[in-house]
């Protein structure tokens, strides 16, 4: 049942004496309505509406004006408003709508009561109207949405807009030059839209406001990783003259950053020969207070540089080929031992790279029941509290166990279940 037939029969709809009331203007008649004419029943109801609430629906009964349409012009009316800046069937009840709200808020739509104005752009002027700035400066087509609503926030907020106002400049670089004429920095520092991409934008504006010499990095030639690489460490206070070079890559740049943060002696590895992952490595080592001499070679791999860091650490040298039967056990099996101890699921990559096992694609285990031992003879003992009777297997035989569980696995849970299977075939 249609909305207007229950409106009907609302109670103010009916005389004293029970008769049904009319709302229809004057001179207005439902059968006039329609003459000759052909509507939906979506756009029959918009007019059974305007009907009933007393407006002049033959302002908006044109079969022309969708329902959606009519609905923009039947609120309109309804709220006392003139019509005719919008009345227009080039105007989609979007732009409609914006247009009917700035004429309920008294603001001169003539202003962008266009059709060439999007949906958007209309909303960005009618806001800027009713908050009282001139709205000339960006009521123009050439401008998107988005570039319209920083302009129209550096004019509420009192800034020169002329630094901006140009549609060369993305919306997004608008607002980092907005940002920081409000926050009273030297915008010409980075106000090029030839020059400089949004991101470095924000790393100069951000170098600014921090009080750093943005002189160091504000050259297009930095990407925006290693502008982001001299502005930490400018405003750490280090001497980023150690890597604030073209020949570093950004994240070349982190780690010798990092390094200079923790007080080490980051001329071991500031040579772009390494890549970022043989930096980490040395690092490290650095920081754990071992001789980085044995590894700090561009010609070793990371993974390689990460074994030998490891025996270091732990007191081993670096030649894994030197050590005793029981040393190997024990080297071999010390991260596992920890990682059941400490509950904490195994590292995967110091898995594959210890056992020489094939690629893990990301799979671990939490073998959080398991404790280990390493014997004399170069084998392991270890014991399941789970229930296994405590067992002696050598570390070939391991290998061939965690190989099998790969094998049979495709998640952490799934290694962990089918290792343990493996470990019970092999004891019972």
């Amino acid at each position: 049942m249609k909305r207007w037939i229950h409106a009907a029969r609302s109670s103010s709809a009916y005389t004293p004496e029970g008769q049904k009331k009319s709302n229809t203007p004057r001179g207005q008649k439902r059968s006039n309505v329609y003459d000759g004419q052909e509507f939906d029943k979506d756009q029959k109801e918009e007019i059974e509406l305007g009907l009933e609430s007393g407006v002049d629906v033959s302002q908006y009964a044109d079969p022309e004006f969708d329902k959606w349409q009519m609905k923009q012009i039947r609120l309109g009316l309804e709220n006392g408003v003139d019509v005719s800046s919008y009345a227009d069937p080039e105007f989609d009840w979007e732009q409609m709508k914006q247009i009917r709200l700035g004429l309920e808020s008294g603001v001169d739509v003539s202003q962008y009561a266009d059709p060439k104005f999007g949906k958007w752009q209309m909303g960005q002027i009618r806001r800027g109207l009713e908050s009282g700035v001139d709205v000339s400066q960006y009521a123009d087509p050439n401008f998107d949405d988005g570039q319209m609503g920083q302009i129209r926030n550096g004019l509420e907020s009192g800034v020169d807009i002329s630094w901006y106002a140009d549609p060369n400049f993305s919306w997004h670089q608008m607002e980092e030059i907005r940002r920081g004429l409000e926050s009273g920095v030297d915008v010409s520092l980075y106000a090029d839209p030839k020059l400089y991409d949004v991101y470095q934008m924000e790393n100069i504006r951000l170098g600014l406001e921090s009080g750093v010499d943005v002189s160091q990095y504000a050259d297009p030639k930095f990407s925006t990783h290693q502008m982001d690489q001299i502005r930490h460490g400018l405003e750490s206070g280090i001497d980023i003259s150690h890597y604030a070079n073209l020949e570093f890559d950004g994240d070349q740049m982190n780690e010798i950053r990092k390094g200079l943060e923790s007080g080490i002696d980051v001329s071991w590895y500031t040579d772009s020969k390494f890549d970022q992952w043989q930096m980490e490595q040395i690092r490290k080592g650095l920081e754990h207070g071992v001789d980085v001499s044995q590894y700090a070679d561009p010609k070793l791999d990371y993974k390689d540089m990460y074994k030998i860091r490891q025996r270091l650490e732990e007191g081993l040298p670096a030649d894994y080929s030197s050590l005793s039967k029981s040393e190997k056990a024990k080297a071999r099996w010390s991260r596992v031992k920890e990682a059941a101890q400490s509950r904490k699921p195994l590292d995967v990559e110091a898995l594959e790279r210890e056992f020489d096992l094939e690629k893990l694609e990301g799979r671990g285990a939490y073998l959080v029941g398991l404790e280990y031992e390493g014997n004399e003879d170069g084998t392991i003992t270890f014991n399941d509290n789970t229930g296994l009777e405590k067992g002696t297997i050598t570390a070939d035989e391991f290998d061939s166990l965690v190989k099998a569980a790969i094998s049979n696995s495709s998640t952490r849970s799934s290694f962990a279940k089918a290792f343990a299977t493996q470990l019970k075939h092999r004891f019972l």
